[in-house]
């Protein structure tokens, strides 16, 4: 078993050497805890809570215990080298395009990618060139891209990086193998953001992933489906195309030189309990998804598709996400959570102006899916108003003034909404849904942009990137 968990044993084997301690972390393993938390959280936690000592390696130069935990992530993925992340899939990211791109390099992406591309085309000096997302009109849910447009930007543009966001946050995933074979003709390094499927290798059930049909660098959110610790994710790699020097490199200057134990064996936990028992874990969990999504449809006004919404956009679903649309009870998301929240004490993982999205990951009960279902039946009765009828506009991508760049570093002010047109936009302002960036920094705010603001917000949309909460007030360029 030590073998098989390399990095929990050793430490645990180190805990009990029960060495004087002169070292970090200042807690001095727990000893200098304050005891309300120590009463709370209790003593164990602080002892695996430690630093680089001897036997345990080192995450920037791993050559032993570490080396070989992310050498078995590697195996049980099916990648070439997995690296464990104790930044999250943000650094993730960041790390992916900063070792496959210069300074000015054009590198494709979705327009809703995650914050921390959009950061990332700031902080490395790089050029977007965005592809639209469809959206699933009833749901206003950005479903992904069709392979075509995909092409026809590498047909009229020269760049040599993709980044391509499958599954999205819903589950819906696109036809990334498709989209694959079309990069590789155009001589493409092709990037994965897969945070929302690191379950996918577990279960022949579930959607394809990226890493076995071979992309060259793949991120994987831990935390967000499997049971491991928020923050720990997973950088997989595939290939020769990926220069690793620049992989060290960028993770060493990314991620915190004092990376956390409990993350890391976090990681190599939950990697072995997946490499064993997680094809068993997400049948069970399948199951229970089919249980809940067909529950939810026999209940008046709410309507949580599956794969029968599979089209060109959507190639495939994640049946673990489980999206109940609002539409039909006359609520908005918004209002279906704080009813949820308030008057029954549930708490779900997000909502927007149609729908509540439902994670079910392991650990989950029958018995806390019933109470959900009770729930929903009980508020169909006692709230359901007239159904919304609105489809989701997509906003028209504006153009980019300035780089990224240029508007993350130059000076900026804040100013009206109604004073903005032919402005540069100094934030990303996004709406939800369809959760695509209205502007992102660098782009002119059109007459056309604001009046699709202001449409937005009569319609009570949630809107971000404003400065104050009635969103009156913006921040641009000087």
């Amino acid at each position: 078993m030590d073998k098989k968990i390399p990095l929990f044993y050793a430490l645990k084997d180190y805990i009990n050497k029960k060495r004087p301690a002169f070292h970090m972390p200042g807690h001095h393993r727990g000893k200098g805890i304050y005891k309300l938390l120590k009463d709370e959280w209790g003593e164990n936690i602080f002892l695996y809570d430690i630093t680089e000592v001897e036997g345990l390696d080192y995450l920037h130069k791993p050559e032993g215990v570490i080396k070989e935990a992310q050498e078995l992530a590697a195996k049980a993925f099916g990648s070439d080298y997995t690296f464990f992340l104790i930044n999250g899939s943000t650094v993730g990211n960041l790390v992916m395009l900063s070792s496959t791109l210069k300074s000015k390099d054009k590198v494709i992406l979705q327009r809703n990618s995650h914050r921390s591309v959009i950061g990332g085309l700031a902080v490395f000096d790089l050029e977007p060139i965005y592809i639209q997302s469809e959206i699933h009109k009833y749901s206003g849910i950005p479903s992904g891209i069709k392979p075509e447009d995909y092409e026809d930007k590498l047909k009229n543009n020269s760049v040599k990086v993709s980044l391509i966001t499958s599954p999205n946050y819903f589950g819906m995933c696109e036809n990334i193998e498709e989209i694959l074979k079309i990069g590789r003709k155009y001589d493409q390094t092709m990037l994965l953001d897969e945070a929302h499927g690191v379950h996918f290798p577990f279960n022949s059930k579930l959607p394809l992933t990226g890493i076995k049909i071979g992309y060259d660098m793949i991120v994987q959110s831990a935390h967000k489906t499997l049971p491991a610790l928020t923050q720990t994710s997973f950088l997989h790699i595939k290939g020769n195309r990926v220069d690793m020097d620049k992989v060290f490199d960028a993770l060493t200057y990314l991620e915190s030189s004092s990376p956390s134990y409990l993350f890391m064996v976090s990681l190599d936990v939950v990697r072995y309990q997946m490499e064993s028992e997680g094809e068993k874990i997400w049948n069970e969990i399948i199951d229970l998804s089919n249980y809940l999504r067909e529950e939810v449809n026999k209940i008046d006004g709410f309507y949580c598709f599956g794969k029968e919404i599979l089209n060109d956009e959507v190639y495939d679903l994640d049946l673990t996400k489980i999206t109940i649309n609002t539409k039909k009870i006359g609520l908005t998301g918004f209002e279906v959570e704080e009813i949820l929240n308030k008057k029954y004490n549930i708490e779900i993982e997000l909502s927007d102006s149609y729908n509540i999205l439902i994670f079910l990951t392991p650990g989950i009960t029958k018995e806390e899916i019933d109470k959900l279902i009770i729930t929903l039946k009980d508020i169909s009765i006692k709230y359901k108003k007239r159904p919304i009828e609105e489809e989701v506009i997509i906003p028209e991508i504006p153009k980019m003034a300035v780089t990224p760049k240029e508007a993350y570093i130059n000076e900026k002010e804040i100013i009206e909404l109604k004073d903005a047109k032919g402005r540069i936009s100094g934030k990303v302002i996004s709406a939800y849904p369809p959760g695509l960036p209205i502007v992102v920094p660098g782009e002119e705010i059109s007459e056309n942009i604001l009046n699709y603001i202001y449409d937005l917000k009569e319609k009570k949309a949630n809107l971000q990137g404003f400065i104050d909460v009635e969103c009156n007030y913006i921040k641009v360029l000087k």
